[in-house]
């Protein structure tokens, strides 16, 4: 595939933004112009055509919404679109990840706050009757009542295997404001751990 140009990327993001009589052709030029290139970045994180095609269409739809906010000297717009995609990517993907726990359990113990291997083993110790395909299940769903930021960074973490730098970077947050949202889930996630433990008791 042919390397976009980036001064002509730019000059239909402004066109888009102007939001007149020729943003709408301009907007078109740029998804046609684009799409192959942003679908592959989705397509390399979620993997499912389809899933590639919706992120595709998310993102784009964020794009028109944010055209007016693309700061000409200080982004790339292929770069910034990108960041969108991959963004709207990987929340989708953890999204959809929730239902697969038995992906977690070969994560490693990669943070120091404890993993969700540690997390199992502790409700393991607490409960020796109780085995581990249920507490699997019950972490797929303590995992699904996470808010929609604790469970990106949670599964980017023991997942993926990214430290809090690596996220922070990746989410384009400050490394405080992930450490939260990293500790804040796993505190969440024990805590309904433990009490469905105490239900089945």
């Amino acid at each position: 595939m042919a390397m976009l140009d980036d001064q002509a990327i730019k000059r239909l993001l402004l066109r888009t933004a102007a939001r007149d009589e020729g943003s709408a052709d301009a907007f078109q030029s740029l998804f046609k112009t684009c799409a192959p290139l942003l679908l592959g970045v989705a397509r390399r994180i979620v993997v499912r055509q389809e899933l590639a095609e919706e992120v595709l269409q998310d993102s784009f739809a964020r794009i028109w919404d944010m055209a007016g906010r693309f700061d000409t000297y200080a982004n790339q717009p292929v770069a910034w679109m990108v960041a969108i995609v991959r963004n709207r990517a990987i929340d989708l993907r953890s999204s959809h990840d929730v239902s697969r726990v038995d992906s977690y359990h070969g994560g490693g113990d990669v943070n120091p706050d404890g993993s969700l291997d540690t997390l199992l083993e502790a409700a393991d110790d607490s409960a020796e009757s109780t085995d581990r395909r249920r507490l699997a299940r019950w972490l797929g769903e303590c995992l699904g009542n996470l808010e929609a930021v604790e469970r990106q960074s949670v599964v980017l973490a023991y997942q993926q295997g990214m430290s809090h730098g690596e996220l922070a970077s990746h989410l384009g947050k400050p490394l405080g404001t992930v450490k939260t949202w990293v500790r804040r889930g796993m505190a969440k996630l024990k805590d309904c751990i433990d009490s469905r433990l105490g239900a089945a008791r």
